[in-house]
């Protein structure tokens, strides 16, 4: 039981979570591009002071997190409830993950969708979300 509760625990301890080094200076710049920005996730705690702890928290306009909705990824009906908190039509939004099998439903959804490598080191490769902006 010791070891469940300290498992537990430390699932909760948002030092437990890190973010990608790029996360703050990508969402950093798409604000000031004036491009709104929700988190989907089908993370089973409100994980909204990991932002906050990294200062990010107000560059975050919605929070779309499945427990909250009783809704998970890959189905569709989680990324229209964020295109809904951002007052979005799919055809104006982006959506940017990493596993194929769950942030592929967005494509459902009609959402054009970027799916970014597994990649090791302290960069995620959101590079290539700002790169996109440029080509536009």
């Amino acid at each position: 039981m010791a070891l469940a509760e300290a498992l537990y625990t430390l699932d909760l301890d948002p030092v437990a979570h890190p973010f990608f080094q790029d996360v703050p200076e990508t969402f950093e710049r798409l604000r000031t591009l004036g491009i709104k920005i929700a988190i989907v996730s089908d993370i089973h705690f409100d994980f909204r002071r990991e932002f906050a702890l990294l200062g990010i928290d107000g560059l975050v306009n919605a929070y779309i997190l499945s427990f909250e909705h009783g809704v998970q990824k890959p189905d569709p009906r989680i990324f229209m409830l964020a295109l809904d908190h951002l007052d979005l039509s799919a055809s104006e939004a982006l959506m940017v993950g990493d596993r194929p099998e769950r942030d592929g439903g967005a494509v459902h959804a009609g959402i054009r969708t970027l799916l970014l490598p597994q990649e090791d080191g302290p960069r995620r490769g959101l590079r290539s979300v700002l790169a996109m902006l440029h080509q536009t």
